[in-house]
């Protein structure tokens, strides 16, 4: 029983020393031209939420311009920082924002749909991967 407590203890310190020398996750602030183009896709990606529905191939073909621009600005910043799984996730949003464009311009409704999920869930992936909410509520690039 002893030996159990005592090897518990050991190992809890280890643990615990273990932990002390990993470093923290280096999180970096965005640029104001990535802050930019993250903002300008979530108000683009908002107006999806009511135009789609409603069919507004217009107004989704100007929002799908937007966020190719934007996603084209995030695969730049990957590129650069030579971020392989963040550069596919932009390559595949800039590919899901010229596939929604297209799909508006057509007023073709299937299309559009599938398009819109896949923009949406491109958004997903990369937050998770490489975004950190910071302890005042912003956000930086992990």
């Amino acid at each position: 029983m002893r030996i159990t407590r005592v090897a518990i203890v050991v190992w809890l310190g280890a643990v615990a020393m273990v932990a002390a020398q990993t470093p923290a996750p280096q999180t970096e602030k965005p640029t104001e031209t990535y802050q930019k183009a993250m903002k300008d896709i979530n108000v683009a990606n908002m107006s999806l939420r009511a135009d789609v529905p409603a069919k507004n191939y217009e107004a989704i073909a100007k929002s799908a311009g937007i966020l190719k621009a934007g996603f084209q600005q995030s695969l730049d910043f990957w590129t650069a920082k030579k971020v392989e799984d963040a550069t596919n996730f932009a390559k595949n949003a800039v590919k899901a924002a010229t596939d929604l464009e297209t799909a508006a311009k057509a007023s073709n409704e299937e299309g559009v749909a599938a398009a819109a999920r896949a923009v949406s869930g491109s958004c997903q992936v990369c937050h998770m991967a490489h975004r950190q909410r910071m302890p005042d509520g912003s956000y930086e690039i992990k």
